[in-house]
């Protein structure tokens, strides 16, 4: 038989009771389950899987991505990456220092990626057209 403890996320197997005390749960506050049940929970049918809570294990369906907020995320991560990129040439400005010609280049490659990155179309997530990193 399987059983599993309210409370405990696990489930123990009245074959190995030792298993069971070395987690400090008794066979008598556990609550027994199917074989057929406890096979759902080990191996979730395809768009589902296992929750434990307050009332015990059950199986929850997958929810559908929301590419929108993924996509979201990746451009914020990309603006990070892209400003990241660009802060020691925008030091040495801001101190009055000058950049090389490749500097320069460079930086407004980046500047120009941050333009076209913050005017991507997300609708259409998530088919993104994101556009290519310039060479550092």
């Amino acid at each position: 038989m399987n059983y599993y403890m309210p409370g405990k996320i696990g489930f123990f197997s009245s074959l190995y009771p030792e298993a069971a005390e070395a987690n400090g749960v008794k066979f008598n506050d556990m609550v027994e389950i199917s074989d057929e049940d406890y096979e759902a929970f080990i191996t979730p049918p395809d768009g589902k899987y296992l929750i434990f809570d307050e009332s015990g294990p059950r199986l929850e369906s997958i929810p559908a991505p929301d590419y929108q907020a993924m996509s979201e995320s990746t451009k914020k991560t990309l603006l990070d990456e892209a400003t990241q990129a660009i802060t020691v040439w925008q030091t040495k400005l801001l101190m009055g220092r000058k950049l090389t010609e490749t500097e320069v280049s460079s930086l407004n490659a980046w500047m120009d990626y941050i333009d076209v990155l913050n005017d991507t179309d997300l609708s259409d997530a998530p088919d993104v057209h994101w556009p290519s990193k310039p060479a550092s």
